[in-house]
């Protein structure tokens, strides 16, 4: 669950009250699939998730290229970073750090979309409005990017050309929209609704930027490479842009629901003799009892509620 808070107040007070009940019940728990992949420390801290990003992307770039200009596997002055990850060891580094990358900017794609879409409920936008759409669209592009990103990491430019290539069009093309799709989004959000001008225009101003290169990648060899260099870090630099509004989001874990028949058979719950816990309580979840199989006294649980038989 993805929820939205404000300076001060909260979109979803009535809820968290609902919830609050349920969390407290939950803090015994075992940690759920999220925390296990070490994302417990972002769930409330959801800003940092575009920052890491970022800095993991930034640092396999020039991981790549150090390792490749040592072994002189690659001139020093500006290479195409495909061009850094064509010989080992240095590949083989840059498609596990990039394909790690890949995902988390996936990440980015899906809480982003996620925030748009819950903020423009909050809003009382009606779920038919054209921005649901756009933000739909957004997500698709958005992970066509990442997606494209994977695939310039694992086929190489001499290796394998052409998948290289579509990967470089998804990665850079489909991201270059999905920048500007964010940009009016953005606008949206905190000009339409807040009256804020800053997060839009600097976004506004990175679509440009990133239109321009992504026009200059056909020029003589230095300049295209040096833009390409220049294209990658706009992207990431974008990427930087969301952190704000992550500031106001948390995720809880995932949870996990049986089919009913599927939990009915395989349950071990025996109503013919009823297991108590160690405080007597016996715990009932999802069963039909009949008044045959309880006793005068017998205490039972259903959600949460004590009840005297």
């Amino acid at each position: 669950m993805v929820s939205i808070t404000t300076e001060g107040d909260s979109f979803l007070e009535n809820e968290d009250k609902l919830e609050s009940s349920a969390e407290s019940r939950r803090t015994d728990e075992p940690p759920g699939v999220m925390s296990i992949l070490c994302l417990v420390a972002l769930k409330r801290r959801l800003w940092l998730l575009p920052i890491l990003t970022s800095g993991w992307l930034f640092s396999s770039f020039w991981t790549s290229y150090a390792i490749a200009v040592s072994y002189n596997h690659t001139e020093a002055d500006f290479p195409y970073i495909s061009h850094t990850a064509i010989e080992a060891p240095e590949r083989c580094v840059f498609g596990q750090m990039v394909n790690i990358g890949a995902v988390m900017l996936g990440m980015n794609v899906i809480l982003r979309y996620l925030f748009v879409k819950k903020f423009l409920l909050c809003k009382g936008t009606a779920g038919t409005d054209r921005w649901f759409r756009v933000n739909l669209a957004g997500l698709c592009l958005g992970i066509a990017s990442a997606f494209g990103l994977s695939m310039v990491a694992n086929f190489q430019t001499q290796v394998q050309r052409v998948p290289h290539y579509i990967g470089a069009f998804f990665a850079f093309g489909f991201g270059t929209v999905y920048c500007w799709v964010q940009s009016a989004l953005t606008y949206k959000v905190h000009y339409t609704f807040k009256g804020k001008r800053v997060l839009a225009a600097l976004q506004f101003t990175n679509s440009i930027v990133m239109t321009l290169l992504l026009d200059t990648l056909r020029a003589v060899y230095l300049t295209s490479t040096i833009t390409e260099w220049l294209l990658a870090l706009s992207v990431l630099t974008f990427t930087l842009t969301f952190a704000p509004d992550f500031r106001n989001m948390r995720v809880d874990d995932p949870k996990i629901f049986l089919e009913e028949t599927y939990e009915r058979k395989h349950s071990s719950l025996d109503l013919k003799d009823l297991n108590s816990n160690k405080n007597g309580v016996t715990v009932i979840a999802d069963a039909k009892i009949s008044n045959d199989d309880l006793k005068n006294g017998d205490v039972v649980q259903v959600d949460g509620v004590d009840n005297m038989v």
